[in-house]
């Protein structure tokens, strides 16, 4: 019998066929989280036959469910693995991911509002085994020519989505709200960028006194950019940098302090 647990144990032991089996057996029980895990392990060729086409039909059938799912099927489209190149599809998968609360989206998508272009996401995939772990670009990719025919498509890339401040400064709101905890210091980095739509004027009216409250809690969780900036534009900031001072905003603001 199924059991999500039993295959997360197989796949962290290195037993990765007998987990892709494990997982394909709830799949075929109906349970999207083994769909999507196994969709996974089709998609990176571990435990089973690399196969883009079969991982895009898992995929699919945990899209409704599974955050994830919808997030590696937006990359899929992007790069056109084991389907056709479709930046409208793109959005559209990614926009459904970044509903279902999953931060790499949210980021995305606040970021493509601001240029009004798909561009290439610093996160590749997303998995849950180990739950969420991101697979990051290579830096050196786009230099390697990891943007097939940039010059050919960008108009493409630009018709997929709009430039709309007020939809950006929406997603950076959403993608603030995560605790600090959440991966690999994401949330964190929300924060700042947050912040800075206030300072900027981004999607919402220029407000120092917010900002500076913003940049205050992103310091307090780690976010270098906002120590920076409180340290050479707001010093006296730095006198309220005690656990009191963060909570209260945290609630003004109501943005979360641990996992979301």
């Amino acid at each position: 019998m199924y059991n999500v647990k039993t295959g997360v144990v197989m796949f962290l032991d290195g037993q990765y066929e007998q987990a892709a089996k494990h997982f394909y057996e709830g799949a075929t029980e109906g349970d999207a989280e083994a769909a999507f895990n196994y969709g996974y392990m089709l998609l990176k060729g571990i435990g089973v036959e690399k196969n883009l086409t079969e991982a895009k039909s898992f995929f699919s059938y945990a899209v409704g469910y599974i955050g994830e799912a919808a997030y590696n099927l937006a990359i899929m489209y992007l790069h056109g693995d084991g389907v056709k190149r479709d930046y409208r599809k793109f959005i559209e998968y990614m926009t459904d991911a970044a509903a279902m609360d999953i931060i790499e989206a949210q980021l995305f998508l606040a970021v493509a509002y601001t240029l009004g272009s798909v561009f290439e996401p610093d996160i590749i995939l997303i998995s849950r085994i180990p739950y969420h772990t991101p697979e990051y670009r290579d830096p050196l990719a786009v230099l390697e020519g990891d943007v097939p025919n940039m010059e050919e498509d960008e108009e493409l890339r630009i018709r997929a989505v709009r430039f709309d401040p007020r939809t950006a400064f929406e997603y950076f709101r959403m993608a603030a709200r995560h605790g600090s905890d959440y991966v690999e210091g994401l949330a964190v980095q929300s924060k700042y960028l947050y912040a800075r739509c206030f300072l900027d004027g981004l999607g919402t009216e220029y407000n120092l006194e917010r900002a500076n409250n913003l940049m205050l809690l992103a310091a307090a969780e780690g976010s270098e950019e906002a120590m920076a900036y409180l340290t050479t534009q707001a010093p006296y900031m730095l006198d309220k940098l005690d656990p009191k001072r963060v909570e209260a905003i945290r609630k003004i603001e109501r943005l979360g302090g641990g996992h979301s």
